[in-house]
């Protein structure tokens, strides 16, 4: 066990974490993945509908993630009942609006158009009360320099994430003044009309080098979150003592810290594997490759998980009620190199740095979510 360090834990929801009785715990192990069918005997010892008498604040709370997860698919049927009316206005809009997304829209690679005031939105701290996710932090970062948040682990869909750093529900604008933060996420999420405005609204940017560059060099504060692991992480996320983080031959992010003198926090959720279940898919089996094979060619990973219903806990998309910690480690200052200055011995130092942070950060607070024994394995993205 490494020293700990001291931090500052800021709880992102006015009620501590309350379990919920009659829903599933998922049992970790550090060998073989849950169950996706609702026939173990966990299952069998609780009860698998909700009960009627559950408060309506859970409620509330439940209705945010249904919301956030219904969202794109909603702004995708919308544009294609658009397509379909007879009003001539409301087809050419549309259709407009389409064509100046794939020819002209350039603000998802240029700091997006956030607005705070959405962020701030009562709507998103019940989300983030849902599991509940708080945000903790382990040492200042002073405001007079930009820096790169690496996220881990991706999880099924990096819900700690876009809790602490899409919205302000657990004050992140508070708890590191000055610091301007951008999350960002795969191009393809802004395919979808309408739902890219949104995205942008909230702080979402393209996760391209070209987006990167223009984010840090808008001046001290601009900062952004990269969740490294990708979408080949997700297909390692589950409940287990052993967190798979495909980051070993990812070192993108330090040639982008050091072109733009960026200094690179590491993060850390706990929970956030918890929120699912995933059919078992070692590296090399038959479900994998076809796993790769799928994500090579769509962008998007294919991970089969199960969560939960609105009103049943046995099968879903929605998330399990798991808390979620989020720790913000210390900074690792980069020089400014030119990019001809830039070697892949000065990657590969930086990098093992990185990992080094990551894994110190990790094992000072397993202890305090129940992983004292928990591990951090760094693997290279698997291919077909």
């Amino acid at each position: 066990m490494t020293e700990e360090v001291p931090y500052q834990s800021i709880d992102s929801t006015k009620s501590a974490y309350e379990p919920e009785e009659t829903q599933p715990q998922i049992e970790k192990s550090a060998t073989e993945s849950t169950p996706l069918t609702p026939s173990s005997s966990i299952h069998e010892r609780h009860r698998v509908f909700a009960p009627l008498n559950i408060p309506l604040y859970r409620r509330r709370q439940t209705l945010t993630i249904l919301v956030w997860w219904l969202l794109p698919w909603t702004c995708l049927y919308i544009s294609l009942l658009c397509l379909r009316s007879n009003n001539s206005y409301i087809f050419y809009g549309v259709v407009a609006y389409i064509i100046w997304m794939a020819l002209f829209r350039n603000f998802t690679r240029r700091g997006g158009i956030r607005q705070q005031w959405l962020r701030r939105l009562a709507w998103w701290k019940w989300f983030a009360e849902y599991f509940p996710i708080h945000l903790h932090k382990t040492c200042e970062l002073p405001p007079d320099r930009s820096y790169i948040f690496g996220c881990h682990p991706h999880g099924i869909i990096s819900l700690g994430a876009f809790g602490n750093f899409a919205t302000e529900a657990t004050d992140f604008e508070h708890i590191f003044p000055g610091i301007n933060i951008r999350l960002l996420t795969l191009s393809s999420n802004f395919r979808f009309p309408f739902y890219d405005l949104f995205l942008s609204m909230m702080g979402l940017c393209d996760s391209s080098k070209e987006s990167c560059n223009y984010i840090l060099k808008q001046g001290n504060g601009n900062s952004l979150v990269l969740i490294l692991g990708g979408a080949k992480e997700a297909l390692d996320a589950r409940p287990s003592d052993e967190y798979i983080l495909t980051l070993k031959n990812r070192k993108g992010f330090i040639k982008i810290g050091l072109t733009n003198g960026a200094s690179l926090v590491p993060v850390f959720s706990f929970g956030e594997n918890d929120l699912y279940a995933q059919v078992s898919n070692p590296r090399g089996s038959k479900i994998r490759q076809l796993q790769n094979y799928l994500q090579r060619k769509m962008g998007y990973s294919l991970p089969l998980f199960n969560g939960r219903g609105v009103f049943q806990y046995a099968i879903g998309f929605l998330p399990n009620r798991r808390p979620i910690d989020t720790y913000v480690g210390a900074p690792i200052a980069l020089p400014k190199l030119e990019e001809g200055k830039i070697t892949p011995e000065i990657v590969d130092q930086y990098h093992k740095q990185y990992m080094e942070a990551l894994t110190h950060l990790f094992d000072t607070y397993k202890a305090k979510h129940g992983q004292a024994s928990a591990t951090i394995i760094y693997a290279e993205a698997d291919s077909i």
